[in-house]
């Protein structure tokens, strides 16, 4: 897949081609997310070790460390046990309603691309 690009007279190519969606592993439209680029780039380019990691103590985001470290998946959409207990962490700056609304986004993103 190509990502929308600058072509050299400087006129954006995304009239002849969509913008990529980037997701991470874990179901999250990094794109769409008000952190992306400048606090986070996307797991896949750093590796999991996000920037919310200096509020947990973590290392790695645990949901990437199991699929992408340990069982080798592009993303949980491909994990039989999905959804599993990792999912069950909420973001304590988000309402109950919010952190639920983000997991359905997530889970409906992953079933959506199983590939």
């Amino acid at each position: 897949m190509m990502k929308s690009a600058v072509s050299a007279r400087g006129k954006c190519d995304s009239e002849k081609m969509p913008m990529e969606k980037k997701m991470s592993c874990c179901g999250t439209v990094c794109s769409d997310c008000e952190y992306y680029p400048a606090d986070c780039q996307g797991c896949g380019e750093i590796k999991g070790k996000v920037f919310w990691l200096e509020y947990t103590g973590e290392i790695c985001c645990d949901i990437y460390e199991c699929c992408v470290n340990q069982r080798k998946y592009e993303h949980c959409g491909q994990c039989k046990e999905l959804p599993c207990g990792r999912y069950d962490r909420d973001d304590p700056t988000k309402t109950k309603e919010e952190n639920e609304a983000d997991h359905a986004m997530q889970m409906k993103n992953l079933k959506e691309y199983k590939g």
